[in-house]
């Protein structure tokens, strides 16, 4: 609650303050981003090109325009032209695979033939492409350890017509994704810095928003794209003219690494190019699954995450704070303090600054204004009070783990 209220310097429009908190003009948006009125904002439409891109703008307007109910991912010359060099990179490797064979056999007994043969072919398992492994660790929750919490995601994916998830791997931090491994296998990274100052309502449009990704394709990690980056990564690596003992080597090394690099850097724009209308339309997914207000309230949590983080840390510095499942209480506790006009500052700056998640993600505040659009709904999935206890209980031996390590790694 505002304690103090003063006299805006540049307006004179009062404004009210909270302790701890900027004191900031409503008005005319003094001080609502000191470092902004320090440098500048002339440089906004160069931050908008670079952080969100021309394209999340485009298909914000597009979307706005013709609305997002019943609308699905399209598929786009950027979307084939991705698939089609990443199998021509795959090709390439296989190539050279078959390249170093035939040198080998037709060069036997060579020694040129053989060394070149050779190393041709011990390359390979380098340039493959690696289907995704989950790797272990014990954090990894199975239907057996979670089953409340399975039958919860489990809703949303039936609701989305798309296959639930085998295993959820939780971390502390302040984050969410959807991912496969093995084969046709499908996990969840699940955050609890994020996942405990949710309210159970968004924490459905959460697993909406994940789930819907697979609803929609993710060409960036599916194994045909996501394998050739890694691929093209793997040649930009061993190609690097830096590398070479002679300045001959080098040179020879100068062409085939800036051609990986090209390469590379074209399928990587490839691979995003589609991803602001996935992430509008997985907002879209969240609000159908868990209602408009839950998804709005999920993206304007995301404005907190350096809060969020920088409070875990600062609680797990602390000797006074709990070293069990109490501590992500705690956390929601300091999160769900923080006064309306700090939010509203919060959301004055994302769109003064044109925040994004992520370089795949369109602008934050772009986001909540489609979402504004839709209008109110009835969700398709509620989280009522028992599934909320059942799922904490889940969850409570993994996030007893989890305090004591960020408390140990502080």
């Amino acid at each position: 609650m505002a304690d103090d209220t003063q006299r805006c310097p540049q307006c004179g429009a009062a404004m009210p303050a909270d302790e701890g908190y900027p004191a900031w003009c409503a008005a005319c948006d003094w001080n609502v981003a000191p470092e902004l009125f320090v440098y500048g904002v002339g440089g906004t439409a160069t931050l908008r090109r670079e952080l969100a891109g021309r394209h999340g703008t485009d298909v914000f307007e597009e979307l706005a325009r013709d609305g997002t109910q019943g609308r699905r991912v399209r598929l786009t010359p950027a979307h084939l032209a991705s698939y089609a060099l990443g199998l021509l990179v795959h090709a390439s490797s296989l190539a050279l695979l078959a390249a170093g064979a035939a040198l080998i056999v037709l060069g036997w007994p060579q020694p040129f033939a053989l060394a070149a043969g050779g190393v041709l072919v011990l390359l390979f398992p380098f340039l493959r492409p690696r289907v995704p492994r989950l790797g272990s660790g014990p954090t990894r929750l199975r239907r057996a350890d979670a089953p409340r919490l399975f039958r919860l995601i489990d809703s949303v994916a039936a609701e989305l017509g798309t296959r639930s998830v085998d295993v959820v791997v939780v971390d502390p931090w302040f984050n969410a994704a959807v991912g496969s491994y093995g084969i046709r296998r499908r996990v969840l990274h699940l955050g609890l810095g994020l996942w405990y100052v949710l309210t159970p309502q968004q924490r459905v449009a959460l697993l909406g928003h994940e789930l819907g990704h697979f609803a929609g394709g993710d060409t960036r990690h599916g194994l045909t794209v996501g394998t050739a980056l890694n691929t093209l990564r793997v040649w930009e690596y061993l190609l690097r003219p830096e590398r070479g003992r002679y300045r001959a080597v080098r040179a020879l090394l100068t062409v085939p690494h800036h051609t990986a690099q090209s390469v590379l850097r074209l399928l990587d724009r490839l691979s995003v190019h589609g991803f602001p209308r996935r992430e509008y339309l997985a907002d879209d997914v969240a609000a159908r699954i868990a209602s408009t207000e839950a998804a709005l309230g999920l993206i304007e949590t995301l404005l907190h995450a350096e809060r969020v983080e920088e409070e875990l840390r600062r609680l797990a510095a602390d000797g006074e704070a709990p070293r069990d499942e109490r501590l992500w209480a705690l956390l929601a506790e300091h999160v769900a303090a923080v006064p309306a006009r700090e939010r509203e500052r919060l959301r004055r700056i994302s769109e003064l600054t044109w925040h994004h998640v992520d370089d795949t993600h369109p602008p934050t505040h772009l986001r909540m204004a489609l979402l504004d659009r839709r209008g109110p709904g009835e969700p398709a999935v509620v989280c009522d009070d028992r599934t909320v206890r059942a799922v904490e209980r889940e969850l409570r031996p993994v996030a007893r783990r989890l305090a004591r390590a960020v408390a140990e790694d502080r």
